[in-house]
């Protein structure tokens, strides 16, 4: 199970993850929380998806973009750079989770996206440009790489409301849709670039990948 922050995550589970983790012998299944939750309600969430199936396994794909200090082990970690803010989140929540009185199933891993889900279309900056100046022409050539070649991965690309991948993106092309157009960028980049450029989120493909 893989619990996803919003609709753009539950298409990206179904239409790129579930089918390529079937060559490894792994169903996934997203359970999508509709955005716009608080710390209280994810942890509510795993708990209770964990309840539900005792032989399943259960993750996370939610940005850290936007995350607050109700998270475990935001504060303490806030100022760390990209990468180990990530993973000191992570192991917290995971913890919290694991620790939790009433839980009866404590296979679970936590993964927060660096910094959201658009990170991982930059992974192939021409075909992110390509892709848009259909229907934006003015975007000027090679905006998108220039941006990706001030990071060393795209995973790096800041998370203030200004910076974020997403509104990097918007700048340019203003009509940028999350759901229907971020997916079928995703879907023409492909797992195999988006992997080889964000570390973490390959990461956390391969802790899926080892289930079997």
């Amino acid at each position: 199970m893989i619990i996803c922050e919003g609709a753009t995550e539950e298409f990206f589970v179904s239409k790129l993850l579930a089918p390529h983790f079937i060559s490894y012998n792994v169903s996934v299944y997203p359970i999508n929380l509709d955005g716009g939750f608080n710390y209280h309600s994810l942890k509510n969430n795993i708990v209770k998806t964990l309840n539900s199936d005792k032989n399943a396994h259960v993750t996370t794909l939610v940005d850290l973009y936007g995350i607050n200090n109700d998270y475990p082990g935001y504060k303490a970690n806030a100022t760390k750079e990209a990468l180990q803010k990530v993973l000191a989140i992570e192991a917290a929540v995971q913890e919290d989770v694991l620790t939790h009185k009433n839980l009866y199933n404590r296979q679970f891993f936590c993964h927060f996206q660096l910094h959201e889900f658009e990170a991982l279309l930059f992974s192939d900056p021409n075909s992110l440009e390509e892709s848009l100046i259909i229907d934006h022409p003015e975007i000027p050539k090679g905006s998108f790489a220039k941006i990706l070649s001030d990071f060393p991965s795209p995973e790096y690309i800041n998370d203030s409301v200004h910076t974020k991948p997403s509104q990097r993106i918007i700048n340019l092309a203003p009509s940028y849709d999350k759901v229907s157009e971020g997916i079928l960028i995703a879907e023409i980049i492909g797992l195999e670039k988006m992997r080889n450029a964000c570390p973490h989120f390959d990461s956390w493909i391969k802790k899926i990948e080892n289930l079997t």
